[in-house]
């Protein structure tokens, strides 16, 4: 699944560094990763995500029944997450903080996402994840808490969550998640994230330089366009229909969030009206393309019992599993449970 995706090598050399604290050997670590030694020296290379992955199922072997996240929260250097936490760091408020974070943060995770929710008085932040991921909970923790201690970084202590919110069950002592959180934390939830006052969206963010945001900005924007295009196009390049080479891009990207119409279009190398228009002449659009995909997927995944419903929903890039329900029974005329069930039989 993870075939393809890179992240910064700053954000594996940070667990290898927080691996070796804990007195696993740097061999082992970098074994795992399946990482050159060169690359602790070069943290803005590029390196398979699946590197990433390895090192927690590393240390959650070594260390079973640890606080890892919670711990490694505590421990990792802001500059980690490099032009990210920057952005974050120079954004005039909480609010436009965030929807930059939320932006940009596929840069050191391609699979993470996270969303500004509001709710009357408090606001969500939202995160989601994959669900290999999801599944081993320690690196969730890590996310949540870090986050957490970031925010009132920026804010100068003044920020602290109502509450954090787990999809999955309490793993450590409840005085270790409020240690880590500086808030009470809920297990079992129906989303994982932070709840925050609303008005601390509002609130600055002290020392920040609006200049040097933008100039950010335009940085993680470059790199995104450039982390979206293809190393070489020549597989889909080819004399395959547009329709069809749409629908293989937005195949790759769905399950980690990233296909949007804009993005398609420019790893095609087209803007994205050159592409609504020759979509149009086919008779087509990007949106019957998208449910397609989605359609085609979802009809696989459904039979998978290993696949919560709501995991599907991530994987094929709906916000909300009520939305994927109700495209399901579209495209079925059945609930997704229902058709679940007919195929076990």
């Amino acid at each position: 699944m993870f075939d393809g995706d890179v992240v910064f090598a700053s954000i594996p050399v940070a667990l290898i560094a927080f691996g070796c604290s804990r007195g696993v050997p740097r061999d082992d670590l970098l074994r795992a990763a399946g990482i050159a030694p060169e690359a602790l020296d070069a943290p803005d290379e590029l390196v398979p995500y699946g590197s990433l992955f390895s090192l927690w199922e590393l240390l959650l072997q070594r260390f079973p029944g640890e606080p890892l996240g919670l711990q490694y929260a505590r421990w990792i250097p802001v500059s980690v997450v490099g032009i990210v936490g920057h952005v974050l760091r120079h954004s005039e408020t909480l609010r436009q903080g965030v929807a930059a974070y939320g932006r940009f943060c596929r840069l050191m995770d391609p699979y993470l996402r996270i969303t500004l929710e509001e709710h009357g008085e408090v606001v969500h932040l939202a995160l989601e994840h994959e669900p290999r991921v999801v599944a081993l909970a320690e690196p969730i923790e890590l996310m949540i808490a870090a986050l957490a201690r970031f925010i009132a970084l920026y804010l100068d202590g003044s920020a602290r969550p109502i509450e954090a919110m787990f999809r999955h069950p309490r793993r450590h002592p409840p005085s270790l998640y409020e240690e880590a959180l500086c808030a009470p934390a809920r297990f079992e939830a129906g989303a994982a994230g932070l709840v925050y006052d609303a008005r601390v969206l509002d609130a600055p963010v002290v020392g920040a330089d609006p200049l040097v945001r933008d100039y950010l900005v335009r940085q993680a924007e470059h790199l995104l366009a450039t982390r979206a295009a293809p190393a070489s196009a020549a597989p889909l390049a080819s004399t395959a229909p547009l329709d069809a080479r749409v629908r293989a891009r937005i195949d790759e990207r769905l399950d980690r969030g990233d296909a949007d119409q804009e993005g398609i279009a420019r790893s095609l190398g087209m803007s994205t009206r050159s592409l609504q228009r020759a979509l149009r002449d086919l008779g087509t659009s990007f949106t019957a393309q998208l449910d397609e995909v989605r359609r085609r997927k979802a009809l696989d995944l459904v039979c998978r019992r290993d696949l919560a419903l709501q995991e599907i929903a991530f994987l094929l890039g709906y916000g909300e599993p009520r939305h994927f329900y109700r495209s399901f029974r579209r495209w079925t005329g059945t609930t997704p449970g229902e058709y679940r069930r007919t195929c076990a039989r």
